[in-house]
């Protein structure tokens, strides 16, 4: 099993990016939490509230994940990081893995 994160700029677009992917069979769940960021972005520093994404779904479907959400995203340059459990409970990780294709 492999937890994808990403960030995004409203609870809406977070709403939409999770259930898009679950729609299409490529994560099982996402949860979302607001986070505060401060970056720097065009040489400026920025300090924003964002809704991080946690994704979670088998490895199998790690470059297509990855792909889809760059399609989909409502950033020009998305954080998309992947996560690997040291342990997942292995009736959780059979429920991720009869939930996605």
């Amino acid at each position: 099993m492999i937890i994808i994160q990403t960030t995004i700029g409203s609870e809406e677009d977070a709403q939409e990016l999770t259930k898009y992917l679950i729609s299409k069979q490529l994560i099982a769940c996402g949860t979302f939490h607001k986070v505060r960021s401060i970056y720097k972005w065009d040489k400026e520093i920025q300090q924003d509230f964002e809704y991080e994404i946690s994704l979670y779904s088998k490895e199998s479907l790690h470059e297509q994940l990855i792909e889809t959400i760059k399609e989909q995203h409502t950033y020009e340059l998305p954080k998309i990081t992947t996560l690997k459990p040291t342990y997942t409970l292995p009736e959780y990780e059979k429920w991720v893995n009869n939930e996605t294709i």
